[in-house]
């Protein structure tokens, strides 16, 4: 079930909401510190449909998007990912509809969605369920440089209905505890594909 709850939480990685621009609740005192320091922040509100997570990561924003955007290599490096499809895209990229499989648990069979993602470049990612395994599915990736120096902040907002019930603390823990291994996974291949990174 854990795990289950883990997939919920990670099945709009990498691909792409709710809000246009800056995230208030990463203005909130601490949470700069927290992020130069290499922490990687998670916000779950109460009914657990809606999570935020921030990240900093040593590459410039070119570099994150693209691992953000890398469809065919995300099931290599990324948590519970199976397969990442792309189905049709725009003849000037602005838009692609792509299907992914993923895998809850061994007690369960692989999930499937399709989304249409809206690109951007190069400060955001957006993408909504066109259908599935989910009552609905949208959320969004959103790059900015960090303030005085070559780094990019990455957040993810994502909103999910998952047409069936499941305990509110269970979905709660699981976002909170799985969550940043699917930013720190974005994070890490992000770094080691550019050369020039700092350390944090």
């Amino acid at each position: 079930m854990r795990r289950c709850v883990r997939m919920i939480a990670l099945c709009g990685i990498l691909l792409p909401v709710l809000a246009r621009g800056g995230s208030p609740w990463l203005e909130e005192p601490g949470a700069q510190g927290r992020l130069a320091a290499g922490e990687i922040l998670v916000r779950v509100d109460p009914d657990g449909k809606h999570v935020a997570a921030a990240v900093r990561i040593h590459a410039p924003a070119e570099v994150v998007w693209r691992v953000i955007t890398d469809c065919e290599n995300a099931p290599r490096f990324m948590p519970g990912m199976k397969a990442c499809r792309r189905l049709a895209a725009a003849p000037d990229g602005s838009w692609e509809t792509i299907e992914r499989e993923f895998k809850y648990s061994w007690l369960m069979p692989s999930a499937h969605d399709i989304v249409r993602t809206e690109y951007h470049p190069p400060e955001r990612i957006d993408f909504q369920q066109v259908s599935g395994d989910f009552r609905d599915e949208r959320g969004a990736w959103v790059l900015s440089a960090a303030p005085a120096s070559a780094t990019t902040v990455l957040e993810y907002d994502f909103y999910i209905d998952l047409g069936f019930w499941l305990p509110h603390s269970l979905i709660q823990h699981s976002l909170r505890s799985e969550l940043p291994a699917a930013m720190k996974a974005v994070r890490q291949r992000a770094e080691a594909t550019h050369p020039q990174r700092a350390e944090p």
